[in-house]
């Protein structure tokens, strides 16, 4: 047994409390946040972890990244998507091919310095599987399928199922397969629908990137726009698979993470509330696209986490910097208000979405805690601005109840 003294625990919880000269009691799992003289009365065996100068809360949950492309910086156009998109299409085998080792396990531990204690890694070649597997880190491991050539839908479906069961063969209470399907203008209905059957049958969480740009709205709802241009280049006949609404429907009834949704607006309302969230990733739509309409999807109660996306299209995978440029970005919003949301939205939000039993620090919940340097304040309800304000790294982590060294 561990017992924890903080200056400040952030429960993450519905009412958002916030404890002072508290303690948390734990092994794997969290037994009992009380005070201290409490703790060390009813475990007398436990050893003292002596941060009362600082903050505890939470570890955080980077919900959606792409860790495969962390050696890839400046080598993409920003600015516009579809520019973007042929950007990577035009490098994409040198990405694969290349030794990506180095980089990704420097993205991996850059996670665990910040104080996440869970990614959520969307693999499109399948390299990241085994560094994520002999990490200290909880992955939850999305296997990506895509294609959308009719011609070759057998040869593309053999290579995501040789992928995924590798990754199957990995699986542990700290890494935990997944299935991602990339998005709607790149994956053909017959492969969507074998990897959604697949989720469903395996009781898999799933993902997905939707309406990430206002080009794949025009070519869902019209079938025109820039990506009618582009895909005229391989098929002068193309169609869209879906519309906005088919697509959504195909994830009916499982556990879904829709990323970006930037232009989604006008079909919150036919995502189920207790099965599908949305992660936003601010930097990236701003390199990309647009701006997530935040406030509106958080009127329509659809949860939210914020994540960092990868390094094809972000300066930096700390989740930190990622809210920082987020409270920039909503600037519509109050600032302390947003920012007990952003501090949500890397802790309870995500483990909602990612269906895990941590996120919130509570009895019975998977002891992940981390711990930042503590502030002298006034007030506490500016808690939450000074620390995205001014964090950059943890203190200290602990992953079910063990101390990781980073």
């Amino acid at each position: 047994m561990k017992i924890l003294k903080a200056k400040f625990i952030i429960l993450c919880n519905d009412n958002f409390d916030i404890l002072q000269n508290h303690a948390i009691a734990f092994n794997h799992k969290i037994e009992k946040i009380a005070k201290f003289d409490e703790l060390i009365t009813e475990f007398k065996e436990a050893q003292i972890l002596d941060f009362s100068d600082s903050i505890a809360m939470p570890a955080l949950i980077n919900s959606h990244i792409h860790l495969e492309y962390s050696s890839n910086k400046t080598t993409f156009s920003y600015g516009d998507f579809l520019l973007w998109l042929k950007s990577v299409i035009a490098n994409g085998a040198k990405f694969k091919n290349s030794d990506k080792n180095s980089a990704i396990n420097q993205a991996i531990y850059e996670q665990l310095r910040a104080g996440v204690s869970t990614i959520g890694e969307i693999s499109s070649f399948g390299l990241s599987a085994n560094l994520c597997a002999n990490s200290p880190i909880r992955t939850i491991y999305f296997s990506e399928i895509l294609g959308s050539n009719s011609a070759i839908l057998e040869e593309q479906w053999s290579g995501f199922l040789k992928r995924f069961n590798t990754a199957n063969e990995l699986k542990s209470d700290l890494f935990i397969p997944a299935i991602s399907v990339h998005s709607p203008y790149s994956t053909h209905i017959e492969l969507a629908k074998s990897a959604i059957n697949l989720a469903k049958k395996s009781d898999m969480i799933l993902s997905t990137h939707f309406m990430e740009s206002l080009d794949e709205k025009r070519w869902l709802e019209y079938g025109s726009g820039g990506f009618g241009e582009f895909f005229k280049e391989f098929n002068k006949n193309s169609k869209p698979f879906y519309s906005p609404s088919s697509f959504i429907e195909l994830f009916s009834g499982v556990r879904t993470l829709f990323i970006h949704s930037i232009f989604a607006k006008n079909y919150l309302n036919l995502m189920d509330k207790s099965l599908h969230s949305i992660a936003t990733c601010p930097v990236s739509n701003r390199l990309l696209s647009a701006r997530f309409d935040l406030a509106n999807a958080l009127k329509n109660g659809i949860n939210i986490s914020i994540a960092t996306d990868g390094l094809s299209s972000n300066i930096s995978l700390n989740i930190w910097d990622e809210l920082r440029a987020a409270m920039m970005a909503h600037s519509y919003m109050d600032l302390n208000e947003f920012a007990k949301f952003a501090i949500k939205s890397i802790t309870s939000n995500p483990a909602k979405a990612l269906n895990l039993n941590l996120g919130e620090l509570k009895a019975g919940n998977i002891a992940d805690i981390a711990i930042f340097d503590g502030f002298n304040i006034s007030d506490i309800n500016q808690l939450c601005t000074q620390m995205i304000l001014h964090t950059k790294n943890a203190k200290s982590l602990y992953i079910k109840g063990e101390k990781c060294e980073f």
